[in-house]
């Protein structure tokens, strides 16, 4: 089966998916004041601030990165920051604090997706692309 008609459609698949990935997480952060005490139990000698406030800059953080991605604006910076915290949860949590590796394989993925977005870009459905069709129509016009 040939699916080369689809694949302008992959960097929009990725976008939407990971970017549901972050807004989960920084509701997570928001929502659920029980994680506050696994925060501050697991990651005790990792946090410079309190707890508290580290869950809401980052649960903030999270979610307008995650939609940021969605709509495609600033896709590459935002997948690297994604690529970045996947990969700290793999090592802190994952080697460091507990141990057990497997338990934080969707860290994995993650990493795996961000990593091939940040590659292939933000696709032509994006703001991104939208914007750099405005800066050709306007160097075209200029010259």
């Amino acid at each position: 089966m040939d699916f080369s008609r689809y694949e302008r459609y992959e960097s929009l698949i990725l976008r939407i998916f990971l970017g549901l990935t972050l807004i989960f997480w920084g509701y997570e952060k928001l929502a659920l004041p029980k994680l506050a005490e696994t925060y501050v139990k697991d990651y005790q000698g990792f946090m410079f601030i309190d707890v508290k406030l580290f869950l809401l800059i980052f649960g903030i953080a999270q979610i307008l990165l995650g939609a940021a991605m969605i709509v495609g604006f600033y896709t590459r910076l935002a997948s690297a920051l994604l690529a970045l915290m996947a990969l700290v949860t793999i090592i802190i949590p994952g080697m460091i604090i507990i141990k057990d590796v497997p338990h934080f394989a969707y860290a994995f993925a993650t990493a795996g997706g961000a990593l091939a977005l940040l590659i292939r870009g933000s696709g032509a459905y994006s703001w991104d692309a939208k914007r750099l069709r405005r800066q050709r129509h306007r160097t075209k016009v200029a010259s």
